[in-house]
């Protein structure tokens, strides 16, 4: 069955081949996070597919090995933040409106982009967002071309380990990247966080304080100490979530 988003809507879908010797399917979604994350998967003789997801509402995503007794379940209904678990590992990733763009990728394992060593399988990826990433920042920007890296913050939030693939800026991790493999496909799902930029609305409101750490069960020591850590490992693109999208886009035309 479909998944169902606001007012009984399917989330909203569109899809457009493009040419070429190994084309990409493009689909734009929009819905809750839940109703995203349940969306079905692509018919099986689907060679290559870029979803691109916009969220209407914020949610707190579980890595699979997280337990649901990690979350502050009060203050996540207080703020209106829907608490789900992704199949794929790593630590909590907060999606809201307008703060990342959020880019899944399916690759058929007879694709040349296949990759049977997980360390390697989304090296691409990083290097296609790093190509778009480099374009609007200033620091070096880089790829992590080793295995998972976490500590305990790093297992508790996506953003303050590295895993394969994800993309540094000034040694501070701006995409985040995670996998889902089967033996026919796998799925590679990215999320590069953004700083609206100067013309965005949320970029004058002062910062509400909501977070992954602020959403999870920890004391009020706990989430300064890894505030801290997280200052110093997370980044952002300064750049519109519409605008980031569609440079991504762009950049798979030339990809094969």
């Amino acid at each position: 069955m479909s998944p169902r988003g606001p007012a009984g809507r399917a989330p909203a879908r569109v899809g457009a081949p493009w040419r070429g010797t190994r084309a990409w399917t493009v689909e734009h979604l929009h819905g809750s996070v839940s109703d995203l994350f349940e969306s079905d998967e692509p018919p099986p003789d689907t060679l290559r597919l870029a979803r691109i997801h916009r969220v209407d509402g914020p949610g707190l995503v579980l890595g699979s090995a997280q337990k649901a007794d990690a979350v502050d379940q009060h203050r996540a209904a207080i703020e209106g933040v829907e608490v789900l678990r992704r199949r794929s590992g790593g630590g909590a990733v907060l999606l809201r409106p307008g703060r990342q763009v959020w880019v899944d990728f399916f690759v058929a394992a007879r694709d040349p982009l296949w990759n049977d060593d997980v360390a390697l399988a989304a090296r691409w990826a990083g290097r296609l967002w790093a190509s778009v990433v480099a374009e609007l920042v200033a620091a070096p920007c880089s790829v992590h071309t080793g295995r998972l890296v976490a500590d305990r913050w790093g297992r508790l939030v996506c953003f303050a380990g590295a895993g394969p693939g994800e993309v540094f800026v000034g040694g501070r991790k701006v995409v985040g990247v995670s996998q889902r493999r089967t033996r026919d496909r796998v799925r590679i799902q990215t999320a590069a966080r953004l700083q609206p930029g100067d013309g965005d609305p949320r970029a004058t409101v002062a910062d509400d304080g909501l977070d992954e750490l602020g959403l999870l069960d920890l004391t009020p020591a706990q989430r300064s100490a890894g505030r801290a850590v997280l200052a110093s490992r997370c980044g952002a693109v300064r750049a519109d979530e519409p605008d980031l999208a569609e440079a991504l886009v762009q950049a798979l035309q030339g990809l094969r």
